[in-house]
């Protein structure tokens, strides 16, 4: 595309940048193609075919014209990725390095798929089913084998599992797309059977496991010091009631009340509990692991990373806060409790479940993480406000239920820790609407409000 000579084209140059280009390499494909095939939704022989030609095919190039247009432009992508460091800025909450803040690590498991009894169960159209079946016995077990190059149990599995008294014990047929390419079906499915599962290991105290705060970065110079200002002002706030103490002793001594009014009104200015700059809340939440908190409220803020901008996050945040305002709410019943964002880049706090797409065990990375403690019974929360109620978020919750619940009654395990009975829960929000459209199977899992929420920890 011409985007033009004159200086004024240099916006739409770096629009361009910043946007690039949708990569679709095959019709409703919208991923790198190494990315594909990788997940093996693309043949080897196609792939074959193109990978000397994917880096320049996937590249975005700009060519300029004029010299100096092409000065300036390099000159504003050299100050567009300028960013400043805002990391060092953030405290861990005093509160929360007292208390034991536990996560659950995993380990990898000492069977394969074909091993398990009850393994996550492969999506899979009811069309592409028959397909791949019928592929599978034409090829036979010893082809297949010498073919798709897996260990014997994966081909006796499959064997079984194609079997119309065993299929659904291993395969979901409400997918509703179609691949329509019997070797790459069959070649998928023995990849999920070899696939091996992830379980539960062991609790450990967190240490730097949550980390996304210390890498938050800025990059909009003009705005950096009124947002570190806040900050400040908002990250001493609990220091606020020492610093009065500390006026009124002076006050007794000196007497002096033009001063006293002017250190109390200075004392407001500085420790404050909130404050609002542009389209951005920077809180003090007493119970958050650390402070302070950003919210904003226009999804995806281009001057700023890693804080809470996406809407259904900031809506969880808005209603968590109503409801703290009251008098009887539920965290009352607990000796202490805390809880933190997580980012689902940075941050190491997950839920092992099999993702079919990629077709291997994926880390489900809730939005928030609640701890809470009475007594010796310790509680931890995922929770996911922008959660989906269709089969990807099903599948999630089939992957914590697997580690996490026991298997006939779906009731949360209890494990002992340190004099501690830890039990886990997992709470989804659906992104728009009430639970209406949530399977009655997974309703319990489910919550639209903080009454349902509350109900659904004890």
């Amino acid at each position: 595309m011409n985007i033009g000579v004159g200086s004024d084209a240099k916006k739409f140059v770096l629009q361009s940048v910043g946007r690039g280009v949708r990569i679709e390499p095959q019709k409703n494909k919208r991923k790198r193609i190494l990315n594909l095939y990788n997940a093996k939704e693309i043949k080897e022989e196609l792939f074959n075919k193109v990978r000397k030609n994917i880096l320049p095919l996937e590249s975005l190039f700009v060519f300029g014209t004029n010299a100096e247009n092409l000065k300036e432009i390099i000159k504003a992508l050299k100050e567009e990725k300028q960013e400043k460091d805002l990391g060092q800025e953030f405290i861990i909450n005093k509160d929360a390095e007292k208390r034991l803040l536990l996560i659950p690590i995993y380990k990898e498991s000492d069977k394969i798929f074909a091993e398990e009894k009850e393994p996550q169960k492969y999506g899979i159209s009811k069309d592409d089913f028959y397909l791949a079946s019928a592929m599978f016995n034409y090829l036979g077990k010893k082809v297949s084998l010498v073919k798709y190059e897996c260990d014997v149990k994966v081909i006796e599995k499959a064997e079984e599992s194609f079997q119309d008294s065993e299929k659904d014990k291993y395969f979901d047929n409400t997918e509703s797309r179609s691949i329509g390419e019997p070797d790459l079906l069959v070649d998928r499915i023995l990849g999920y059977f070899s696939v091996r599962e992830r379980e539960f290991d062991k609790f450990k105290k967190l240490e730097n496991e949550i980390i996304h705060f210390k890498r938050i970065k800025f990059r909009d110079g003009d705005k950096f010091n009124a947002i570190l200002d806040a900050i400040k002002k908002v990250r001493n706030y609990d220091q606020k009631g020492l610093k009065e103490k500390e006026i009124d002793a002076e006050f007794e001594k000196t007497k002096n009340k033009e001063k006293y009014k002017k250190d109390l009104r200075q004392l407001e200015l500085e420790f404050q509990p909130e404050v609002k700059y542009e389209k951005l809340r920077i809180k003090y939440l007493q119970n958050h692991y650390y402070i302070p908190i950003i919210i904003s409220e226009n999804e995806k803020v281009d001057y700023l990373n890693h804080i809470i901008d996406v809407d259904s996050e900031v809506r969880f945040m808005e209603q968590l806060e109503d409801y703290l305002q009251k008098d009887d709410h539920v965290f009352k019943q607990f000796d202490w409790w805390m809880f933190s964002k997580l980012d689902q880049t940075l941050d190491e706090v997950h839920i092992p479940y099999y993702n079919p797409k990629e077709n291997n065990m994926a880390k489900f990375k809730p939005d928030f993480i609640f701890w809470m403690q009475k007594g010796n019974d310790y509680i931890i929360i995922f929770v996911d406000p922008k959660g989906t109620e269709h089969t990807d978020g099903y599948r999630k919750i089939d992957g914590y239920s697997k580690v996490f619940e026991t298997k006939e009654r779906k009731e949360c395990k209890s494990y002992p820790f340190n004099g501690f009975n830890i039990k886990t829960r997992l709470l989804l929000m659906p992104a728009h609407g009430g639970v209406a459209g949530v399977s009655d199977n997974y309703r319990k899992y489910w919550f639209d409000n903080f009454s349902d929420f509350a109900r659904k920890i004890q």
